[in-house]
């Protein structure tokens, strides 16, 4: 015989689990989010690579005033594809999505290629934090994104 402790024990199993299964998939959500940005960022198109910004997004580039607002960070992707043999990969390691669904951030490393001063490419790992916020409509749009240098003898994806 089922008894209400026995239903309510299982309401409550089914919501954790199934709590924890929404987590992940919003996790995956974001984290697939950020692999179509780098994807995005590789074409070259800048308003393609601008659009996962939000409006008020602020860019804390390495040794620069912090860059705010989608209007100014236009400006610094525009002269960052100016570089000679610039390119940026990344790939997002692990993730957190808060437990409204409309936060989260991501652990990331990346690698900027360009060409140095002697003529050859240079290529600099690195590591990064991007914080997302989910919009009305479902999409996820990065609010504040801040990355700075990785070890070189350490492989992408490895940094402690």
């Amino acid at each position: 015989m089922i008894t209400i402790g026995k239903l309510a024990l299982a309401a409550i199993l089914v919501t954790l689990s199934s709590s924890a299964v929404d987590a992940q998939s919003d996790v995956d959500a974001l984290m697939q989010t950020s692999r179509d940005w780098a994807r995005a960022a590789a074409t070259g198109d800048l308003e393609a690579i601008v659009a996962f910004w939000a409006d008020d997004a602020v860019v804390y580039a390495p040794d620069r005033a912090p860059i705010e607002g989608k209007a100014a960070i236009r400006e610094y992707v525009a002269e960052s594809l100016k570089i000679p043999g610039f390119t940026i990969t990344w790939e997002p390691q692990s993730g957190y999505v808060a437990s409204a669904g409309d936060l989260g951030y991501l652990l990331e490393t990346n690698r900027v290629t360009l060409t140095g001063e002697n003529g050859q490419l240079v290529s600099l790992p690195g590591k990064a934090i991007t914080v997302w916020r989910k919009g009305s409509d479902g999409k996820w749009k990065c609010v504040a994104d801040t990355w700075n240098s990785a070890p070189s003898e350490v492989p992408p994806g490895k940094q402690p």
